[in-house]
């Protein structure tokens, strides 16, 4: 994979020929979104954390979960630049995801140029897989659903080159410094391969398949910018969206396997081969222009438990939360779902959404006093709005 390493250069240096001269004015619009919670569980957990929500604050907290701030830079011949700062509570978990501290976290920064079919990105992006949006106001639902929270990536840093061949298709090639990353130290390369049906050229109504394959860096948190080669992750993502009248209909299928060295998962005495796979369905139905009912169903499978054991609650249940940082647990077979049902009252740009949502696991969970338990019960209050 290091053969990619010269590619980042080289298309910047392209671009970079064609770019606007320095005595350009540019045009900006900024932009931005808010949103926060408030959560409470009919479980305790030992360190107070919420199962099955292991990107949320804690239990009966009002958070400020997001608070977006961009700012999209007009330049001319197709130039444009693109600078976006996340903070709050979600900007505290992309941050630790690099073993940054802190809660500011620059979800984006990118210089793009578009012409009459293509579209080149390079720089910082959000990544373009999921039914949910690291901006929560975006989002259908009130709650982060298990694919998002254990699946889905937040972000990546690299090139993306999207390509029209109609209003109706559309392809995208990727090569980025691997998933969740904020810096990019030229390990660790990961490429991808998008196509993108939207039916009768609508946007609203699409079907997409993407295809990703790559060493990531070695690590999460502290370890994740040793500048090491780390394990090869693949990972397949089907996804859609078709809108009918007052329903909206939202789907997605992921399919992965990432490889891990001796040691790194508990009982196996050989190298491992994780599997996980996802499957997410979200319906909205307007009943009036402000008020909507809305509904999640969601399944994951992880066979050793290496997605799933980002919950603290699911990674003490596996017996992961001793001294050694095993990634997962040899049979696991982790089989968990989540169910969510809610109403959305808009008031122009603001929204409140309240939601009713049970998770549940096949393995035996513990929570502080001791008791086992396999399900739980969760009610969600999302206020917010973009500006």
């Amino acid at each position: 994979m290091r053969t990619l390493s010269p590619l980042l250069p080289l298309v910047a240096t392209t671009l970079l020929a064609q770019a606007p001269s320095p005595g350009t004015t540019p045009t900006l619009k900024w932009r931005g979104s808010l949103w926060a919670s408030a959560v409470t569980q009919n479980r305790d957990t030992t360190d107070g954390s919420l199962a099955f929500r292991p990107l949320e604050a804690g239990q009966g907290q009002f958070t400020l979960d997001g608070l977006m701030l961009g700012v999209d830079a007009t330049l001319t011949s197709g130039w444009s630049a693109k600078a976006t700062l996340l903070t709050g509570q979600a900007g505290k978990v992309v941050q630790s995801t690099t073993g940054d501290s802190g809660t500011i976290a620059p979800v984006e920064a990118m210089l793009v140029w578009t012409g009459e079919r293509d579209t080149f990105r390079i720089g910082r992006m959000i990544t373009f897989i999921g039914m949910e949006f690291l901006d929560g106001v975006q989002d259908v639902t009130a709650s982060r659903g298990l694919l998002f929270s254990f699946v889905d990536p937040f972000g990546q840093v690299g090139i993306n080159w999207h390509h029209a061949f109609s209003p109706v298709w559309s392809t995208d090639v990727w090569a980025f410094n691997g998933e969740d990353r904020t810096r990019d130290n030229n390990h660790g390369k990961t490429v991808g391969l998008g196509l993108t049906y939207n039916h009768a050229g609508s946007q609203d109504n699409f079907l997409s398949l993407h295809a990703y394959s790559g060493s990531e860096q070695d690590g999460f948190g502290a370890a994740a910018n040793t500048g090491a080669e780390g394990r090869k992750r693949e990972r397949l993502c089907l996804m859609g969206q078709w809108i009918a009248g007052a329903s909206t209909f939202q789907w997605e299928a992921s399919l992965g396997r990432e490889s891990f060295a001796t040691g790194s998962i508990l009982g196996a005495t050989a190298p491992a081969t994780a599997t996980w796979r996802g499957y997410g369905f979200i319906c909205k139905r307007e009943l009036m222009p402000s008020v909507s009912l809305f509904a999640r169903a969601e399944w994951l499978s992880d066979d050793l438990g290496v997605r799933l054991s980002a919950d603290p609650t699911i990674r003490e249940g596996l017996g992961l939360a001793g001294p050694i940082a095993y990634a997962g647990r040899m049979g696991a077979n982790l089989q968990a779902q989540g169910i969510s049902l809610g109403v959305e009252k808009k008031h122009g740009p603001a929204f409140a959404r309240l939601e009713l949502r049970q998770d549940r696991l096949n393995r035996d969970l513990t929570d502080a006093q001791g008791r086992t338990f396999r399900e739980s019960a969760s009610g969600t209050l999302s206020l917010g709005a973009s500006f």
